[in-house]
């Protein structure tokens, strides 16, 4: 995903996110598990950079602040719950921060497209999104993140779907798929996954969608990243099913 640095990380960790879940090799998951309940994947990707942060703009201190004050039970529209949904500090271990990165208006750029050079028919059908980066205790770009908002239930459990069938595109010289992360606390529609770069570097994926609502982590601590998800999961629970169709 493509995403406009807003803090003094470099480029490339600002606009980690999605594209750094790579893809890899070993067992490739199902698509088709993706839409299942409790659905598990193996794949993986890169990390973001590990690069001091500095001071965060008035713009994305803004939206940390109203994504972190959203109540998701009062979500009126696919893009009010995708704002509710996003990563914000209370998900992450002590000592973590984020960082929100907003998007100019009007341009959402990439969110999965380009992993494992997979075509996401799904970009398309995207109406928001809302980039965070989950910054560790030493500074560095530990968690990258969307949370995303679709047209549609069924557009948003394509790009669940999609994101599944990208991981089984990527080079096995590349990236060995390993045990595949528990779904304890996770929303029932969910995909995850873990994987090795030919670096030895260890990534985990975990998607989430409800109803027009998708969000997607990825990281390197698992442990930190099974948190995080499981504290969206309860948000996304809580949004009303006349907010995202479902």
């Amino acid at each position: 995903m493509t995403t406009r640095p807003t803090r003094a990380l470099t480029a490339a960790a600002a606009t980690a996110m999605l594209l750094l879940a790579g893809c890899g090799g070993g067992d490739a998951p199902d698509p088709a598990d993706a839409t299942a309940a409790s659905t598990s994947a193996v794949p993986d990707g890169p990390t973001a950079a590990a690069t001091p942060t500095a001071v965060e703009p008035s713009v994305a201190a803004a939206e940390a602040s109203a994504a972190a004050a959203a109540d998701p039970a009062a979500a009126t529209d696919p893009a009010g719950a995708a704002l509710a949904s996003a990563l914000r500090a209370a998900d992450l271990p002590a000592g973590w921060s984020v960082q929100a990165n907003p998007v100019v208006a009007g341009d959402l750029g990439q969110s999965l497209a380009g992993i494992c050079g997979y075509a996401f028919t799904s970009e398309d059908r995207r109406t928001a999104k809302y980039p965070v980066v989950g910054v560790d205790p030493s500074g560095a770009a530990g968690i990258t993140s969307e949370a995303i908002a679709y047209d549609s239930p069924e557009s948003a459990s394509l790009a669940l779907t999609e994101l599944a069938a990208a991981f089984q595109g990527c080079p096995p010289e590349d990236y060995t798929f390993v045990q595949t992360p528990p779904a304890d606390g996770l929303a029932p529609q969910n995909f995850r996954v873990a994987y090795q770069l030919s670096t030895g570097f260890l990534q985990v994926v975990v998607g989430q969608a409800r109803g027009s609502v998708l969000s997607v982590l990825i990281g390197s601590d698992q442990a930190a990243v099974l948190a995080a998800g499981g504290s969206i999961a309860q948000r996304l629970a809580l949004l009303p099913a006349a907010a995202v169709g479902g």
